[in-house]
């Protein structure tokens, strides 16, 4: 059974969207495996805001769902996991995506960029090779492209066959751009990192440790980052209320007494 398999063994479901049981370990094996093996990788990396947003967004949904390997990135996602019983960590998409920066250094393999401002996508490769030495950067685009110049942006970075494809368009604007110009990435592990190159050139600050280990980074950023409050402070909520929502009905549906035998045997899911 292949690492990719393995983990989908491990996966469980937020709201019906599934999600991956893993650690930073567990995730740059699959990494690997799709190196070594020369097979694309789609990384998701799961928060409740996303979620709410793929609820109401055909497209997203299907993407999310169709993906290789889906990380419990917010602490919503890790919360519902965790109502239902089973043991999850979070995995916030811009470590796993910075292990993967210093996996690819190690092993000389390629790098490509795509998003941000150009002024910090700059800024970004030097960091990067100041942080990652020995890193191989093999193409970059800044995000502010039209649609019509994603082709040749495309052709350009699909050329040097990058083994690490890091997407920095934000959410869900990164998500469509994999899953439309994915086929030009054969054998690509692609991230959507969000305004993770922002934060590695320097330019944004994440939240203190203290704060990122109780899982109170969401509400650093809604603090520095007030714009947030419109779209965030209503999805929240929303995903909350539909988790507790969930777990009070299917927590309705279990047998409570009776024989062994009639309780879901969980070694089966």
């Amino acid at each position: 059974m292949s690492t990719l398999s393995a983990t989908n063994r491990s996966r469980q479901k937020v709201l019906g969207y599934p999600v991956d049981v893993v650690d930073e370990e567990r995730a740059l094996a699959v990494v690997e495996a799709a190196w070594e093996n020369h097979k694309p990788l789609h990384i998701v990396t799961l928060n409740a805001e996303m979620v709410v947003a793929a609820q109401q967004d055909g497209e997203l949904d299907r993407i999310i769902r169709r993906a290789h390997l889906i990380i419990p990135d917010g602490a919503g996602v890790v919360w519902a996991v965790r109502l239902s019983g089973q043991q999850i960590q979070r995995l916030p998409g811009i470590e796993l995506a910075a292990a993967a920066l210093g996996r690819a250094a190690a092993e000389n393999r390629k790098v490509a960029l795509i998003g941000g401002r150009q002024e910090v996508l700059e800024k970004l490769i030097y960091c990067l090779g100041e942080r990652f030495p020995g890193i191989n950067i093999v193409a970059w685009h800044n995000g502010y492209f039209q649609s019509d110049e994603a082709e040749e942006i495309v052709d350009e970075i699909a050329h040097t066959e990058p083994d690490l494809l890091l997407i920095a368009l934000g959410v869900p604007k990164q998500e469509y751009f994999i899953d439309k110009w994915a086929h030009r990435f054969p054998s690509s592990v692609m991230i959507g990192v969000g305004g993770s190159f922002d934060v590695w050139a320097g330019e944004v600050k994440r939240a203190p440790k203290v704060m990122r280990d109780l899982h109170l980074e969401w509400l650093y950023r809604l603090v520095v980052e007030p714009w947030r409050w419109r779209r965030i402070g209503s999805a929240l909520p929303n995903f909350g209320f539909q988790v507790l929502h969930d777990r009070l009905k299917n927590k309705g549906n279990t047998p409570e007494a009776g024989n062994a035998s009639d309780k879901p045997d969980d070694t089966q899911k």
